[in-house]
């Protein structure tokens, strides 16, 4: 009798482009079963052992590339059981003897993937009209697999292993500051302009198309964090990073430039740029905003970069000589510009020389970017 196709991963997912990641190898069993680990679990929808619960699986003959019987109707669902086993509810079966060593290719999807899947056969698969979630808390960890291979003979016991990428970048925001004279308390961040849709070629592992580059991203809370010298995260909480597409800031190849603050002030150009949601004191006398007791307004630097996909970025703001400058557009409702108010106008240093920062790249780990205020 033919086995029954199902996915095992009692151990996990296997993110390609996590440097601490390891492959484990598959149990003895039954079937076509799919069994990986990651070593990571920096943010809550990060896909990981613990809460991959459904996957998206397409199955092509490799020599042919006509899709596999079980598979022609599309996609078929594949939910983890409390084994940790994921099978589909209408049983998928392996090919018969007279074709045990013909190899099937197959694709695989996390279940939570926006857009709109074009699977035409092994070599054109894709997903266009990709958008990122403006709610920060909802955005997701995209991972796929595609030209993974097997036959009956060779992984009907041993399994066929998918290593999944990562298709979004992770961007996390922290901060510190040596200053002794001011005090500064965060709540929150922003990632002003950049792009929320984009198409993606899932063979060639590209993104293209990218649109909707006047985004605006938002992560607020009601605690306040108070800075030292100490870097540290100034998200919404450990690992609440932003999952958002690969693109190019003003040094890379896309349309996106960062905020001109020399000739565009009010960021009329819609330039990218980061802001930070916080209070400076100096003692007891309010510095910025400079009227209110409990007051918060918006920190602006502008924001050149690249993100590639499957790589983990953490910009860190040194405030210990400065503040950035006025948000450009939204400085908040507590800050009073002059000549009205005693705060400086929006696109004006708050103290200080401009932010300054460089960047260096590794994949899906955290990318230090040193930003002095």
């Amino acid at each position: 009798m033919n086995k029954m196709i199902y996915l095992c991963a009692a151990a996990a997912l296997t993110l390609a482009s996590c440097s601490n990641d390891e492959t484990v190898e598959v149990a003895q069993q039954k079937g076509i079963s799919f069994r990986a680990v990651t070593g990571l679990n920096t943010r809550a929808s990060e896909v990981t052992t613990a809460n991959l619960s459904e996957i998206q699986v397409t199955a092509f003959w490799d020599a042919n590339n006509n899709k596999y019987d079980g598979f022609t109707n599309g996609e078929v669902l594949y939910k983890k059981d409390s084994n940790g086993d994921f099978n589909s509810a209408i049983p998928v079966y392996w090919p018969g003897k007279d074709q045990e060593n013909e190899k099937l290719s197959f694709t695989a999807f996390s279940n939570n993937w926006t857009g709109n899947k074009t699977i035409t056969d092994k070599n054109t698969i894709s997903v266009g009209s990709v958008e990122i979630n403006t709610d920060v808390d909802q955005q997701a960890d995209m991972v796929y697999v595609t030209g993974a291979t097997g036959t009956k003979v060779a992984n009907e016991t041993a399994g066929v292993p998918l290593v999944l990428g990562h298709a979004l970048s992770q961007i996390q925001i922290s901060a510190k500051s040596d200053n002794t004279v001011y005090t500064y308390q965060v709540k929150g961040i922003r990632i002003s302009n950049v792009d929320g849709e984009a198409d993606f070629d899932v063979v060639t592992d590209k993104w293209s198309n990218n649109g909707a580059n006047d985004q605006v991203y938002n992560v607020t809370y009601d605690n306040a964090i108070t800075l030292n010298g100490t870097a540290q995260t100034i998200m919404k909480a450990e690992g609440n990073n932003l999952m958002l597409l690969p693109q190019a800031g003003v040094d890379g190849t896309g349309t996106t430039t960062a905020w001109d603050v020399e000739n565009d002030q009010t960021n009329t150009q819609k330039g990218t740029y980061i802001s930070v949601l916080l209070k400076i004191k100096k003692g007891t006398e309010n510095v910025f905003p400079a009227e209110g007791d409990d007051t918060y307004g918006w920190a602006a630097v502008p924001a050149s970069f690249t993100w590639v996909k499957g790589n983990k970025y953490v910009y860190t703001l040194d405030f210990t000589n400065g503040a950035g400058r006025v948000d450009p557009v939204t400085p908040g409702p507590d800050v009073k510009p002059q000549p009205d108010g005693k705060d400086p106008k929006p696109g004006d240093k708050i103290l200080g020389d401009p932010i300054k920062f460089t960047v260096t790249v590794t994949p899906w780990n955290p990318q230090e970017n040193n930003i002095g205020m």
